[in-house]
């Protein structure tokens, strides 16, 4: 055997023996692990203990947050009843109008002209900002003011630097009544939004003079042109005729109850307009006259009737190629700055370089941000896409030639009635071929169809002497203690 062998074999006894020692030292060994364990698991479980505790206080703080803007709606709008009812008991009664629109201006300028010219009223009118798809912020109050200051009529300006001033001004005014002039909350600043409004009476008189389309659904009410959030909380809401009312009371919240019908001073306003043309100038003989009518719904998702972008080429090479006739180019005021927003089909390059082809021509001009009846009085006809003009240009009982886009949404019961006095066409060149038609001198087969859409849509008129009738009629209720229907 050899001398490694041998010592390995005399080793084997001295580590059976360490090997021995260290089985006899585990179970102390396993009992201190199990209490490190142990002592690990308490901890582990104080430690679940506490993050449940902490967990149950963010939820009541969570639950707590969240309930915070509904308390405060509800605290502000407990605050704003009592405000209102504390309103008309004063006289004369203040009338404040927020005009964020000069091209809608015509549905208040005469309301604005009787109550100057009554003892119980006292009009204040405010220019203030708007916003627009694709404007990106806050803009046209200077348009407004300047607009508002060519009409002689006197006014404030809202248009301070921050929006929170501007709720402040306008309860520093403290008006009995607030007339906006639409429904849309979106297209004012945030200060004058339907909620913030609450303090006062409010009241609108539409900026279109009826709805003449199935608007597009939303979760929140089946129709927004008579059941938007303004609606609802409005005091009253003026529209043109009962079939107006009528739908209201189908769709709205309150059943109509807060509708007047009184005709449209808009309506009125346009039917005395004083025609003035904004061509011609020196040239020799009476050329034809052409209104183009561009609606700002050119994407697609909502009334879908714009056709600008699919016309305007045509319409450009039209003009160019018409020396003898002069057209007028009147688009939307949201139409503007649309070509800025994602969803538009056109850019803004495109756009500003059609407009100043446009402008590059003799026999063109475009006509925004200013008083439009006067125009409308002195042409011969209009091209329109829609949406509004198909009804308002009626009133002036001229051929009025509708390019349809295909896909729009359809009409309702008063669009249906509206169409009967329009010439549909799906194309440019088809208007353009009853346009020579008719700027030869052939009369208008449709104008009956017109004369009594006007008559069944807009009444006799003096619409701004029967507004002031039912806020007499109201505010003497108020005086009474008698609840209004209204209320």
């Amino acid at each position: 055997m050899s001398t490694a062998r041998l010592r390995a074999l005399r080793a084997l006894p001295r580590r059976a023996r360490a090997q021995f020692r260290r089985l006899r030292e585990l179970p102390v060994q396993m009992r201190e692990l199990d209490r490190h364990l142990s002592a690990i698991d308490t901890e582990l479980h104080h430690t679940r203990e506490e993050l449940g505790a902490v967990r149950a206080r963010l939820d009541d703080v969570g639950s707590t947050v969240d309930g915070v803007p509904d308390r405060y709606s509800e605290l502000r709008d407990s605050i704003h009843l009592v405000a209102r009812r504390a309103t008309l008991h004063r006289t004369p009664i203040r009338v404040l109008f927020l005009a964020h629109v000069l091209g809608s201006w015509d549905a208040s300028q005469s309301l604005v002209e009787a109550m100057q010219d009554s003892a119980d009223f006292e009009p204040v009118v405010a220019s203030i900002p708007r916003r627009f798809r694709g404007s990106g912020g806050l803009y046209g109050e200077e348009d407004v003011h300047e607009g508002l200051t060519r009409r002689g009529v006197p006014h404030l300006r809202l248009a301070a630097d921050g929006e929170q001033d501007l709720l402040q001004l306008v309860k520093a005014i403290e008006p009995d009544v607030i007339f906006r002039q639409s429904q849309w909350d979106a297209d004012v600043p945030d200060e004058f939004a339907t909620e913030r409004l609450g303090f006062a009476r409010t009241c609108l008189v539409p900026y279109e003079t009826m709805n003449i389309v199935r608007n597009v659904p939303d979760p929140r009410t089946p129709n927004t042109a008579v059941d938007a959030p303004f609606h609802r909380a409005a005091w009253l809401v003026f529209c043109a005729n009962e079939l107006m009312r009528e739908i209201a009371v189908r769709d709205g919240a309150r059943a109509g109850t807060q509708f007047r019908v009184v005709g449209h001073p808009k309506a009125d306003r346009l039917r005395a307009a004083a025609p003035r043309w904004p061509l011609s100038g020196d040239r020799p003989g009476r050329p034809g006259r052409v209104v183009w009518s561009a609606h700002h719904t050119i994407a697609r998702g909502w009334t879908d009737f714009g056709a600008f972008h699919l016309m305007r080429a045509e319409m450009l090479d039209w003009a160019a190629r018409s020396p003898d006739t002069e057209f007028v180019f009147m688009p939307h005021p949201a139409l503007l700055p649309f070509p800025d927003a994602a969803e538009s089909p056109i850019s803004r390059e495109e756009f500003d370089d059609w407009m100043r082809r446009w402008a590059d021509l003799p026999n063109t001009a475009v006509l925004s941000e200013a008083e439009y009846g006067p125009t409308l009085a002195a042409s011969d006809l209009m091209i329109t896409d829609g949406l509004s003009m198909l009804v308002e240009y009626q009133l002036f009982g001229k051929p009025l030639v509708f390019v349809e886009r295909e896909g729009h949404r359809p009409f309702n019961e008063i669009g249906r009635r509206v169409v009967r006095g329009v010439h549909t066409v799906g194309a440019v060149d088809e208007a353009r071929r009853l346009a020579d038609k008719f700027l030869s001198g052939h009369p208008d087969p449709l104008a009956d169809a017109q004369r009594r859409t006007v008559d069944e849509l807009f009444g006799a008129g003096n619409s701004a002497q029967r507004v002031l009738a039912v806020l007499r009629e109201e505010i003497a209720r108020e005086a009474a203690g008698t609840r209004s229907s209204a209320s």
